[in-house]
């Protein structure tokens, strides 16, 4: 059964429970390195979060690329728990960033172009996602971000 999902924006209490999910060893940072990227994204950038009865099950973090007038949102990460994936929650958490960038351009008068993302080969299942939502991949990067990986470049038009 899927679960009521109340997908919410995230604020600075919730700050200690993103900053422990991550730095897991999964994603190869440390504490310290969560707290910055979690509190960059909290200050400067946009995170959305998928709470049940309360609790954190997953986070979307997306910021605008380059110049406002660019048009160009990023989404940089988007988590779900893994005993929660596959219940539609991601979707629901791309789907609202992708309005939430739609909606930040219009209100600044600027026509939205794209959505950009980053994922590695083997992630099929969110591979699977981005395609489904009408993300395509634009381009296929050997070891940007770790040595010896396959990371993609998906791109949503808008």
């Amino acid at each position: 059964m899927v679960p009521a999902v109340d997908i919410t924006t995230a604020s600075k209490a919730d700050a200690p429970r993103l900053i422990e999910i991550f730095s897991s060893t999964d994603l190869k940072t440390s504490v310290e390195e969560s707290r910055w990227f979690v509190n960059c994204y909290l200050d400067y950038h946009h995170v959305l979060l998928a709470k049940v009865n309360g609790a954190i099950l997953g986070a979307c973090l997306w910021r605008i690329e380059g110049e406002r007038y660019s048009g160009l949102g990023w989404v940089e990460n988007l988590w779900v728990e893994e005993e929660f994936r596959k219940l539609g929650i991601g979707e629901k958490l791309l789907a609202r960033a992708i309005k939430e960038i739609r909606d930040f351009f219009s209100d600044h008068e600027v026509k939205p172009r794209k959505v950009v993302l980053m994922t590695q080969e083997e992630r099929k299942s969110a591979r699977t996602l981005y395609e489904k939502l009408g993300f395509r991949n634009v381009a296929d990067i050997e070891g940007m971000y770790d040595p010896g990986g396959h990371d993609m470049l998906y791109m949503l038009d808008l």
